[in-house]
């Protein structure tokens, strides 16, 4: 086992700039410090980069990334904020977000170069606004982003929600970033925050990367540092590695760093387990000779075999319980490891069904809207219902809706602009409408729509009526059948790049590649299907509002339809 704090380990220059000539290196590979240079786009890394960027083309408000300390979040950020063209985009960063809200507002206007001295918190407010304006008549978009925004407080989070009250008819004056650790999510589900939490139409968790990405992780800065050979590490130590950073980028820039020092010191050109081994107890503070990391008291393993003891005595006598209750849970997580194949499937089951069949007895609509709406939704891909069980009170839309087979996107806009993307969906009512959720189902005529629950006696309402709510953000579930996620950066790889190829030709494009690499032919061929649908924008960029109709244009797949006739 391996144990390692995070705090950073202080070399001196002199040591570094030794063991940089004594392994060839031009520079330091391993430095923490956040270098857009040296970026490495692992799946999820890819994944992350891609939601980013879509939050920013679409203008989806508000956009939330968290990870753990650690796994790369500032340096994606970094990276993204100095590709965009300065010319369409106006960037505030606030990086100290503990802050009062007058305290958040002062330092937005300063970030964006507006009057920010002697101002209460309407006139920064006016000022801001005025800014926006000109900011959109100007064609700019100006993005907030806040980093470690776990640690924003609940009135300052309602501040920025009330920014997003600032927009036009047509669009939102300004893009909120959120990025923090996972206590992040857990502080926006708080009930009191719940407006705040609805409005955020982009969400993505940063994972560590696996045994695979850790060792091209590192082979990739050594090449960026001058080693393209890579013959600095061996493949045990590698391994090593990761067994001891868990895969979390900066462990792996600290044990590597300190391996690198301890091989320099001993004169030795490759990096061994065993300077990894040293590296990491050094590292946790226990010296230089420790070859034990952790032992365990005799006593603590008598408690854990008398438990395992009982444990197992209970499925003996209990078997019929505990056996199909053990089979339930391997069945399970078999399914959820299933590795995709790599061909596209081509059966027009939709996921949520082959996944998880239908209740045979559909529960009735309940009087809660919110339970009466996703059932409905639901019923329309033929996917398990919510049960008695399930109430508004707390109730978690991501959680309902992945565990049953669907991507859930929230997408800003008008009805009108909602429609475009044929499938059901959830509109969020405000307080003066009653409140809840309205599901819009499907087309009973040319300018008629079926909605659940009954809005105000009818269950349906025209495309008018629709469009009067002044709705601005829905809930739209849908399957990603092929798992091919985001694809923004152009040249990444992948068997999900290949399944959007695939797609592609059964859409139309008949020169596609299917090479499973995201080249020139493959933006173009996407930009082409975006040029020819309506209510997307024509940047190569694949996300949910692209795929959502690639999946139906493709034809490939039983999805419901909003438009009929």
């Amino acid at each position: 086992m391996c144990f390692l704090r995070m705090e950073d380990a202080a070399f001196s220059g002199d040591e570094l700039s030794m063991y940089e000539s004594f392994f060839a290196l031009k520079e330091k590979p391993f430095a923490l410090t956040p270098n857009p240079r040296f970026l490495f786009l692992s799946k999820t890394h890819n994944e992350v980069y891609a939601h980013l960027i879509y939050g920013i083309e679409s203008r989806a408000g508000f956009v939330e990334v968290t990870g753990e300390v650690g796994t790369g979040k500032t340096t994606i950020l970094r990276t993204l904020l100095s590709h965009l063209d300065e010319d369409k985009y106006r960037v505030s960063f606030i990086f100290n977000p503990k802050l009062t809200a007058f305290e958040l507002l002062r330092n937005i206007n300063h970030e964006f170069g507006v009057a920010d001295d002697g101002l209460n918190s309407p006139d920064l407010i006016h000022a801001l606004n005025e800014f926006l304006l000109a900011e959109n008549q100007a064609g700019r978009t100006p993005i907030l982003v806040i980093d470690e925004a776990q640690n924003l407080s609940g009135e300052v989070l309602e501040q920025i929600r009330l920014l997003s009250n600032l927009e036009t008819e047509e669009d939102k004056l300004i893009q909120v970033i959120l990025v923090g650790q996972p206590e992040l999510r857990h502080h926006l589900s708080d009930h009191s925050l719940r407006q705040l939490n609805q409005r955020i139409a982009v969400r993505y968790q940063l994972r560590p990367l696996n045994s695979e990405e850790t060792t091209s992780y590192i082979l990739h800065r050594l090449n960026i540092a001058g080693r393209p050979d890579g013959n600095v590490f061996t493949q045990a130590a590698l391994k090593k590695v990761f067994q001891c950073s868990g895969g979390v980028p900066r462990r792996i820039n600290l044990i590597c760093d300190r391996a690198l020092l301890t091989a320099y010191s001993e004169e030795r050109v490759t990096v061994s387990p065993r300077d990894v081994k040293q590296a990491v107890a050094e590292l946790a503070g226990m010296g230089e000779g420790s070859q034990r990391v952790f032992q365990v008291p005799w006593t603590a393993l008598a408690v854990v075999a008398i438990l395992l003891l009982i444990v197992l005595a209970g499925f003996y006598w209990f078997e019929p319980f505990g056996k199909s209750s053990v089979d339930a849970t391997v069945t399970q997580t078999e399914s959820q490891l299933a590795p995709v194949s790599s061909q596209p499937p081509v059966s027009k089951q939709p996921v949520a069904q082959s996944t998880s069949p239908p209740s045979t007895t559909a529960a009735p609509l309940q009087s809660d809207s919110l339970i009466a709406s996703c059932n409905a939704v639901l019923s329309q891909w033929g996917a398990p219902l919510l049960d008695g069980n399930v109430s508004s009170a707390g109730f978690d839309f991501d959680h309902e809706f992945t565990t049953r087979g669907f991507e859930l996107v929230r997408l800003p806009g008008h009805f009108d602009e909602m429609r475009v993307f044929n499938v059901p969906f959830l509109l969020p009512l405000s307080a003066k409408q009653g409140g809840g959720y309205l599901a819009v189902l499907g087309q009973t005529s040319p300018e008629r729509w079926s909605v659940a629950p009954a809005y105000q006696g009818h269950e349906t309402l025209s495309t008018a009526e629709l469009n009067k709510l002044g709705l601005r953000m829905a809930f739209v579930p849908w399957v990603d059948f092929a798992s091919i996620g985001y694809v923004a950066v152009p040249g990444v790889r992948g068997d999900n790049v290949r399944r959007l190829q695939f797609l592609l030709g059964l859409a139309g494009c008949v020169d596609v590649p299917t090479n499973g690499r995201y080249d020139a032919a493959s933006v173009r061929c996407v930009k082409d299907f975006q040029r020819e649908q309506q209510g997307l924008v024509v940047d190569g960029l694949v996300g949910p509002r692209t795929l959502m109709l690639l999946y139906q244009v493709a034809g490939a797949y039983d999805i419901p339809r909003l438009k009929t006739l």
